[in-house]
């Protein structure tokens, strides 16, 4: 428990931070509704994706007529994978092992897909003479509908960040290879946990795009950032070829990307700036905007809150913008690099006060109709759970890989001894999201 005199001196310095924020709230301020509508502006690389004679509003729907809505999908299919975390060792080796898991909602015929998986596990030891190239997988017991991969991290100079390269290769590969098997299979939206495209190939690839920033991913291991990418970018293309949704579905993130673009609108517009906007990051900006009072104590009962679609052109590195994938090495089916670029709107669910950006490739999304419909599907999900869909849920439950199981896979190497850290020894590491 926190020392008594340390707690009362907090008290206080947050009975004063009250204060200074309730005169700062009574004082003219832009609200972020207000804000919003400036999507409409031009430039800043973020337009709406509405027809010339709507503005860009937040619609604010009763639960209960939403779960009612027809479901223009009534099966569903989650994407979610697991990992190991780093799991360290005394020779200096590193390993990073993950399980990616299809979740299924609805009366499916297919659902014994849901006990196919596919496995990574990825390896690191800073010596020349070290190699796992004559493990052949084929040739491990490994259970019928189990995909395994082994791969090795070359070798490189040290870098800080190598555990967290070791351990997103694990994830985002296993997640986005198993996504691309999945998709020819699968008859109903496929919703990935988390964006559309993952964020640490995706930022791989935008700086080797810029050429500047961190870029040592893709100087120690080029061919893996493209293959990981290839295959969430085949598994767009497949689901676009049988007409059905991918959609990515982000809970929490720290991207300013549309505050950026909203404030470059303004300017622009030479729009009178005397009262700035006061949001430091997309999520504050929109859960702003999406919270309202009637959500809890209005007559039409709890709302869910939305907006309309948005589509993100560029991305904007160190200055720079860029087309993502456009000058990538990378298969693109369509050419046209835009049509892999991210639309996506924001919804909030009152019970549990989340925030969510939802997003799909605009290849799927140009049309208004489909728009719509893929629209629809997420807010019937929204409304019928108060969190991300159930298939995402689902998967999540059977690709999880607990401490134990983590303990259990470091054992059995038993030819090194096994590093801990402090936190995890404590378990600080398992209050992370896995």
């Amino acid at each position: 428990m926190t020392d008594f005199g340390a707690y009362v001196a907090l008290q206080e310095m947050f009975t004063e931070l009250n204060h200074a924020v309730g005169e700062f709230e009574e004082d003219p301020r832009v609200t972020a509704e207000e804000a919003l509508a400036h999507f409409s502006l031009p430039g800043g690389h973020i337009e709406p994706l509405l027809p010339d004679d709507e503005e860009f509003e937040v619609a604010h729907e009763p639960i209960s007529e939403i779960y009612d809505w027809d479901d223009p999908w009534p099966i569903s299919y989650g994407i979610d994978g697991s990992t190991t975390r780093s799991l360290q060792f005394s020779n200096g080796l590193l390993v990073g092992a993950s399980v990616a898991k299809l979740g299924v909602s609805g009366e499916s015929d297919h659902a014994d897909l849901a006990n196919q998986a596919t496995t990574t596990l990825v390896a690191h030891l800073n010596e020349e003479e070290f190699s796992l190239s004559d493990i052949d997988t084929a040739s491990l017991d490994i259970p019928e509908g189990i995909d395994a991969h082994l791969f090795q991290f070359p070798p490189c100079e040290r870098t800080s960040r190598l555990e967290e390269y070791v351990v997103e290769v694990s994830r985002t590969y296993a997640e986005g290879r198993h996504a691309f098997e999945m998709a020819s299979e699968i008859d109903g939206p496929l919703f990935i946990d988390g964006p559309l495209y993952p964020n640490p190939a995706f930022g791989w690839m935008l700086f080797e795009q810029v050429g500047e920033g961190p870029r040592r991913m893709t100087e120690i291991w080029p061919e893996m950032v493209s293959n990981i990418l290839q295959n969430y970018v085949k598994t767009v293309e497949m689901m676009h070829r049988r007409d059905l949704p991918i959609v990515g579905i982000t809970k929490t993130s720290g991207s300013a990307v549309a505050l950026d673009a909203l404030e470059t609108k303004i300017e622009a517009a030479d729009v009178d700036g005397s009262v700035p906007l006061p949001w430091t990051n997309d999520h504050q900006l929109f859960n702003d905007a999406l919270f309202t009072m009637e959500d809890k104590h209005g007559n039409r009962g709890s709302l869910i809150s939305y907006t309309p679609w948005l589509l993100q052109t560029k991305q904007t590195v160190r200055g720079t913008p860029v087309v993502p994938f456009e000058t990538f090495d990378i298969e693109l089916e369509h050419g046209d690099a835009r049509e892999y670029q991210r639309a996506f709107f924001y919804a909030r669910t009152p019970m549990t006060d989340n925030v969510m950006r939802i997003e799909a490739p605009y290849m799927l999304v140009r049309e208004k109709p489909t728009r719509d419909r893929i629209q629809r599907k997420l807010l019937v999900e929204l409304a019928q759970q108060q969190k991300e869909p159930r298939a995402i849920t689902h998967a999540d439950e059977m690709a999880r890989i607990t401490r134990g199981d983590r303990n259990n896979l470091r054992r059995l190497l038993g030819s090194v001894r096994a590093l801990e850290d402090y936190n995890e020894k404590r378990g600080f590491r398992d209050m992370e999201a896995e």
